[in-house]
């Protein structure tokens, strides 16, 4: 009995240090700008990220440039406090191989960062079924707090194997010299973020990709 415990230690002890070391190798590649976008297969299992009001006119306009071909089937997941864009993403998505999910909002406008932790929390759990479930090949968004917790769980998903989606983080036009609350957590999470303004560029300069460079989805 004894020994079978210490072997389960030892087995515990190996893995709790291999993930540990493969989180922080993920992480050192992220802020060091040398991971790049998994693209090797098509079509491409796409998650987006709806956030509301400008967010969400800013990633329908980016989805009307993408070959819908290539990023299907698609799953888009919207925070439960959003009513409007649903009607908006039924009036824009021309394609037929898309769904929808609802997960809870992480952060409310106003809302403290104290109180925002436990909601943080809940978001995680619920949206955790979501993103393992459908499985994204890559997961698109642009900016609200909604899109902290699909990433996360896609992160994780990829740190212990269970797929290798790649996290593309599109940080908004109004957001001019410095990046948003969200960019800067996406910093620890995105494979690729892209800033549609130079002076982002200059302050971030190998985390980001400007708009004008080669960015190939």
């Amino acid at each position: 009995m004894y020994t079978l415990c210490m072997w389960y230690l030892l087995v515990i002890a190996i893995l709790s240090a291999y993930f540990s070391a493969r989180l922080i190798f993920m992480i050192m590649q992220l802020l060091t700008g040398k991971c790049n976008v998994r693209m090797r297969k098509q079509p491409l299992r796409t998650l987006i990220v709806i956030g509301s009001g400008g967010h969400t006119s800013e990633m329908l306009r980016l989805m009307k440039h993408l070959n819908k071909q290539k990023f299907t089937p698609r799953l888009y997941v919207l925070a439960d406090t959003d009513t409007t864009s649903q009607v908006r993403l039924e009036k824009e998505e021309n394609g037929t191989d898309w769904t929808t999910a609802v997960i809870p909002r992480s952060r409310h406008v106003n809302q403290s960062y104290s109180s925002s932790v436990v909601s943080t929390l809940y978001s995680i759990v619920m949206t955790i079924p979501v993103v393992i479930s459908f499985k994204p090949d890559l997961i698109l968004c642009n900016g609200p707090g909604t899109c902290v917790p699909v990433c996360l769980v896609g992160f994780v998903m990829r740190l212990f194997h269970y797929t290798d989606t790649s996290i593309v983080f599109v940080e908004s036009i109004c957001r001019v010299k410095t990046l948003s609350l969200t960019g800067k957590i996406m910093c620890f999470f995105a494979d690729l973020i892209i800033v549609q303004w130079p002076e982002l560029k200059q302050k971030y300069r190998w985390r980001v990709k400007y708009v004008d460079e080669d960015i190939s989805l």
